[in-house]
């Protein structure tokens, strides 16, 4: 009997451990989440009303080292905006620059990538497929920027070595020491290149933008992807859609990237390709924002596009 009451008193005492542990491992997530979620409050200086009472910011924990996040602002510069971020642990996962070869939406080239999660990429030719902005892809160059006005606006870069993003800054001069491998700049098969225009963010600060009217003037949607205390953020800003995004000019978007967490910013961030190109997906959940393509609110507006950034397990 009492041998009984003592295996009893053991298996209750395993699941109380048990239930225990998962109310910890859960709180600690659900703290994770609300510390993320608050760097995304903010109020802009200019704007109608940047209170957090129009301002609806959820964090979910995807799986470890991967949060989503969705900031919807009633009011901010004057019209609702909705903006998706994924915070990714670059110790956890890996990056890759994938060439689509032929014109295919984000979601499915990531897919069949076997990615963990992707945002759409560089600029592109719309009709004859292809980067008109540098890209190398693991040391062998597959596009070089084309044009001369693109080679003076394509002034930022994504560049992954080993695995490891950084948001860079980018020249033609530079293009050219990474496709001759000069300047120590050796085209390795672990380095890739994505360029693209405009970098916004240089160490914490605001690069002087080139107004390209129509382009940078005007609200559409926008893919970035900034660094921020040792992590990497994929966004994309929702435009397109009266009394739900209007999307932003560049000049808004760096404003709402310096007055992330408390004014604190981020340290680096560069623009990709917008409009309808905007696509932010996840093997969990699907399309994460609303692309534009089909005029509608919705995930099921996927431009197809020639280039995405993905992120692989390690």
């Amino acid at each position: 009997m009492r041998s009984k009451i003592s295996e009893i008193t053991r298996i209750a005492g395993s699941v109380i451990l048990m239930l225990c542990l998962f109310l910890t491992a859960s709180c600690g997530v659900s703290s994770r989440t609300e510390k993320v979620a608050a760097r995304y409050q903010v109020h802009i200086p200019g704007t109608h009303d940047g209170s957090t009472s129009k301002q609806t910011v959820k964090a979910e924990s995807f799986r470890r080292g991967l949060t989503f996040v969705n900031c919807h602002y009633e009011d901010l510069f004057g019209a609702a905006q909705d903006i998706t971020v994924l915070e990714i642990d670059p110790n956890k996962y890996r990056f890759c620059v994938l060439d689509h070869k032929t014109l295919k939406r984000t979601s499915e080239a990531a897919s069949e990538a076997g990615a963990v999660a992707a945002i759409n990429g560089t600029f592109y030719d719309m009709k004859k497929g292809g980067s008109v902005c540098y890209l190398q892809i693991d040391g062998v160059v597959a596009d070089t920027t084309k044009g001369k006005d693109m080679r003076v606006r394509a002034n930022g870069a994504v560049v992954i070595r080993n695995g490891r993003l950084s948001v860079e800054p980018w020249n033609h001069d530079k293009e050219k020491a990474y496709r001759l491998g000069e300047s120590g700049m050796i085209s390795s098969e672990n380095v890739s290149v994505m360029a693209t225009m405009p970098l916004l963010i240089k160490d914490g600060y605001a690069v002087e933008l080139v107004e390209y009217k129509g382009f940078s003037d005007k609200r559409h949607p926008r893919s970035v992807i900034f660094e921020k205390d040792g992590n990497i953020c994929l966004m994309v800003i929702d435009g397109r859609s009266k009394g739900n995004a209007a999307g932003m000019t560049l000049d808004e978007v760096q404003r709402y990237l310096l007055s992330m967490n408390g004014g604190k910013g981020c340290d680096n961030a560069v623009n990709l390709d917008g409009g309808g190109s905007s696509t932010l997906w996840i093997k969990e959940s699907g399309v994460l924002n609303h692309p534009s393509d089909n005029g509608k609110f919705d995930n099921k507006g996927e431009r197809r596009v020639a280039n995405s950034i993905i992120i692989l397990n390690k």
